[in-house]
């Protein structure tokens, strides 16, 4: 009996065979928590030390990556919306962050840029029509792209973090 897996023709672009069972498609379902640990991760060390872009973009990532899974994972039938709209809402925190930040944090926002330029080659490799896909295949280019754009968004959050030339986020354990 299929109870969370439905057949909803989503996820179909991305390359992993669609299985019948809980994940339709496990990597990219179990790559998707990556945007959860990073967005947690964010969360902590921005709360920590003040940051409110930060600690905005800590909470959409978490919620990008609980919408992927359920995209990739189980496939109800609200995951389009839930994976699409937390994507928008990142967007726009980025945006924002991008142009409050830039200037005080020009190098991070460069290595962030240069982790979602090599996530946008491993997009493209990762479609379903690319020669390089492999729908059975362990390694999908598509857990990439989330795990590459997970590491940028990171990146990118610790810039919105980035009170002053020079200045890093002090690091600490969460909670303390």
């Amino acid at each position: 009996m299929q109870m969370w897996a439905t057949v909803s023709g989503i996820g179909q672009s991305d390359c992993e065979r669609i299985m019948h069972g809980t994940l339709a498609q496990p990597v990219l379902a179990v790559t998707s928590l990556t945007y959860v640990a990073v967005g947690l991760a964010v969360l902590c060390w921005s709360v920590r030390a003040g940051g409110v872009l930060a600690a905005c973009a800590g909470v959409v990532l978490i919620s990008v990556g609980g919408g992927s899974f359920a995209y990739h994972g189980p496939q109800p039938v609200w995951a389009g919306p839930a994976h699409d709209w937390p994507i928008v809402a990142l967007t726009a925190v980025y945006a924002v962050g991008l142009a409050v930040t830039v200037r005080r944090a020009r190098r991070a926002w460069l290595i962030a840029a240069g982790i979602f330029a090599i996530a946008l080659i491993a997009y493209a490799a990762g479609r379903s029509g690319s020669p390089l896909c492999r729908p059975d295949s362990v390694w999908q280019y598509h857990g990439a792209w989330h795990v590459l754009t997970a590491a940028a968004a990171g990146w990118a959050a610790l810039a919105m973090g980035i009170v002053s030339p020079g200045h890093r986020v002090r690091q600490s354990r969460c909670g303390q």
